[in-house]
């Protein structure tokens, strides 16, 4: 429900016997919990509400002043006869709740004597299966008998894609700190050889050498996991207010208005941050207690050695990333698990070939950019290949960064084409007659004779009725959706799996239903079998004549044609009417048309094709907002890496600039040499990335859209990204070079010379 100052946001209204109620919990009305100073007229008055004090504060509202309302019937004023301390359920909603009688909110809202939800106590003595089988013979199957942990569980299925895809990027994002940390202990180590050989004459240990970079990876990992609390609570909080209004038009649920770190959050993300930066710096510590005090003062002679297990890597990593393949195309299993063992054979098949494969490139692209650029060509071309290691480090993260951004961007782009398409063929009527902007859970349900006053209005031609409802099937809420199949079928071009159009209106006709792809596959269901459903009516068989591509819901649609649907559920209720105009009709003057005859009787919320696919475009485009996100950390990481990378390469090679400035190399030269470094380092990255990312996006668009939705969506790779990198690549490159260029420029040639 939406107040008429918009600005307020939505209200979450819930409507509760008071006199009744109070035997199944109290809700603290008094007190320090609320401010009510008359409950009888509270109890008296129909306009009667009570508000949280937060937004009473946002509202200016104070008690027994009015607030106005857009409700079905028109705009309606109620009064404030009470405030609520922000605490237990007065914290729902972020704050915009409002509290009223029940029959007061049946009369608001003009859902006669409807209930939403009985709450059940049972007599003492009475367990939860018998009460739960007691109510399931009185009631019959057309009800859904819950307990409060089955409703927490759907409630957990529901967000389950979301945590899933939180997962996967949380995992990329570790991965990729891992190796960064890697790359700078690694160049750490080639740096400190000198003291790690003082240290080691003087008597230090192997061990004790590994302790003292451990130690410091354990600062780093605090450090960091204590800022990425303090910044994550802040971007959780600009998140939830992104997803919010979405989650609230797609699903029906809205989350609180502000985000609260847990202490156990908390700790685990702390653990997980010095985990990755112990994991990042064991390589390199491991490496420096093994360096030989006798060779530690012969500076690059480290660096300058390529792997020496060398075919050893490409062998495994080959075998590594042939694993994750065969288990993406041929899951043996699926969920969490099968996301975890991919990406760990995926993600160590391509650190392991990171290193061999940027070397070749490397050495492929630099004859290429020294014709353009001769000196700076060779510049470069020396810092990189004299360097592997940190030139690998490198590359590496930005390769595994870069690949997420693809694979990422990749299957939502096949996603959100997939649904556009079917959007196009399905929604093909030219106006849609909704009580409620929600789309998961009308507020206002339709009567449905309102069908036949909608054709009496000038320039309408067709008339379909458009009925939902959410249903548990083997554990799930899947929808069983009623329409009138024949008009359907002659206006859509629906994609068929199974069956075809004529099967499907002739079974529309024998009382058989439609189901949708991810139904099928989730349920193992086809033409010729049958879906049980429980109906008012007792548990019904109903043949299955059709599968259909249909993204309508993520946990199956069984669709029914509406004269049998209004058998079955005895329920002549709609939740949108599809209109078609005559040929030729203007749409805008027969939405006025609808709008002026439901006025002051119904909701009238008549959207064009165009409004209504753009408002579901914007929800979808809601969702996918964390595609770009992906692209700027990308960004960011390559920068970072980038920039550290190159700063080592300026103090490592102090003397050798010096030499060649000596010699009368240009600064400009000299610059132009890092900023061909750093190009190059990103140009490697998203060659390495393009593949592996392609690879990632058929994985989620395959195994893991199935694993939890039961659809596979049609390859779509993502040009736009593509596009995008290829423009902000060189740009952040080139950017990120600035900084070692210009401190490489200001080198003196007497300083530079003497160093060492």
């Amino acid at each position: 429900m939406v107040p008429e100052r918009g600005e307020l946001g939505s209200l979450l209204v819930i409507g509760i016997d008071l006199l009744g109620d109070r035997e199944m919990r109290d809700y603290g009305f008094e007190g320090e919990d609320a401010d009510l100073d008359d409950p009888l007229l509270f109890l008296a008055q129909p306009d009667s509400a009570l508000f949280t004090r937060e937004f009473a504060d946002k509202a200016k509202l104070k008690t027994g002043e009015t607030l106005a309302l857009r409700l079905p019937a028109g705009v309606r004023r109620v009064a404030a006869r009470g405030l609520l301390t922000p605490k237990g359920f007065a914290e729902a909603f972020g704050g915009n709740l409002m509290v009223v009688d029940v029959y007061a909110a049946q009369e608001l809202f003009g859902r006669g004597r409807r209930f939403d939800r009985l709450d059940v106590r049972l007599t003492e003595g009475t367990s939860i299966a018998q009460g739960t089988a007691t109510l399931e013979k009185a009631l019959g199957p057309a009800y859904s008998i819950e307990t409060p942990r089955r409703r927490g569980e759907q409630m957990e299925r529901l967000v389950a894609n979301f945590v899933a895809g939180f997962n996967v990027s949380s995992g990329f994002a570790l991965s990729i700190g891992t190796f960064l940390i890697f790359n700078a202990f690694n160049v750490a180590v080639n740096r400190r050889r000198r003291d790690i050989g003082t240290l080691r004459a003087l008597g230090a240990t192997p061990r004790q050498v590994q302790t003292l970079f451990l130690a410091e990876a354990l600062v780093i990992g605090v450090a960091g996991g204590a800022l990425g609390c303090l910044t994550g609570t802040g971007l959780s909080q600009g998140f939830l207010q992104m997803m919010g209004q979405t989650t609230e038009t797609v699903y029906g649920v809205t989350s609180s208005g502000s985000v609260h770190l847990p202490p156990g959050i908390a700790l685990e993300s702390m653990v997980l941050g010095i985990l990755a930066s112990l994991i990042g710096a064991w390589g390199p510590a491991l490496t420096a207690s093994r360096i030989v005090p006798t060779e530690a003062f012969a500076k690059g002679a480290f660096e300058s050695k390529a792997p020496a297990n060398f075919a050893t890597r490409v062998v495994v990593g080959c075998v590594a990333f042939a694993g994750a393949i065969l288990l993406a195309v041929r899951p043996p299993f699926g969920g969490n698990p099968l996301i975890l063992a991919v990406l760990l054979l995926g993600g160590s098949g391509l650190v392991l070939l990171v290193g061999p494969l940027s070397r070749v490139l490397l050495k492929l692209l630099l004859p290429l950019v020294s014709k353009f650029a001769p000196v700076a060509g060779r510049l470069s071309s020396d810092a990189l290949l004299g360097s592997p290691r940190r030139t690998s480090g490198t590359v590496m993260a930005m390769a595994l960064s870069l690949t997420f951004v693809l694979g990422f961007g990749g299957y939502m782009g096949s996603t959100k084409a997939a649904m556009e398409r079917w959007m196009d063929d399905a929604l093909t009527c030219d106006l849609f007659v909704r009580a409620s902007a929600n789309f998961a859970r009308p507020d206002y349900l339709f009567p449905g004779e309102l069908r036949e006053e909608l054709l009496k209005v000038p320039g309408v031609r067709a008339v379909e009725s458009f009925r939902g409802i959410r249903p548990l099937y083997r554990g799930h809420q899947i929808m069983v959706s009623s329409i009138e199949i024949g008009p359907l079928l002659d206006r859509t071009k629906l994609e068929f799996i199974q069956g075809n159009a004529e099967s499907m209106r002739r079974g529309a006709r024998e009382g058989m239903c439609t189901v949708s792809e991810n139904f099928s596959r989730r349920y193992g269901l086809g033409v010729g079998q049958q879906v049980e459903l429980d109906t008012p009516s007792g548990t019904v068989r109903i043949p299955i004549a059709a599968v259909v591509r249909d993204y309508s819901s993520d946990q199956g649609n069984v669709s029914l044609d509406r004269a049998h649907f209004l058998r079955l559920w005895k329920d002549d209720r709609v939740d949108i009417f599809d209109v078609s105009v005559v040929p030729g009709a203007d749409v805008g003057q027969v939405r006025d048309a609808i709008r002026g005859k439901l006025a002051g009787k119904f909701p009238a919320l008549v959207s064009t094709r165009q409004e209504f696919t753009a408002e579901i475009r914007k929800a979808i485009d809601a969702f996918y907002a964390l595609t770009r996100i992906t692209v700027v950390l990308a960004l960011l990481v390559a920068f970072l890496g980038i920039v550290t990378a190159l700063l080592i390469s300026v103090a490592e090679r102090t003397r050798e600039i010096g030499i060649l400035k000596a010699l009368g190399a240009l600064r400009a030269q000299i610059g132009r040499s890092i900023v061909v470094e750093a190009l190059l380092l990103a140009l490697t990255g998203l060659l390495l990335a393009l593949p592996a990312g392609n690879l990632f996006a058929l994985f989620m668009e395959g195994a893991i859209a199935e694993s939890f939705t039961g659809w596979r969506m049609p390859h779509h790779y993502p040009w736009e990204i593509l596009a995008q990198l290829l423009i902000a690549l060189p740009l952040i490159s080139a950017f990120a070079a600035w900084i070692p260029a210009r401190q490489a420029g200001r080198l003196k040639i007497t300083e530079a010379i003497e160093y060492e």
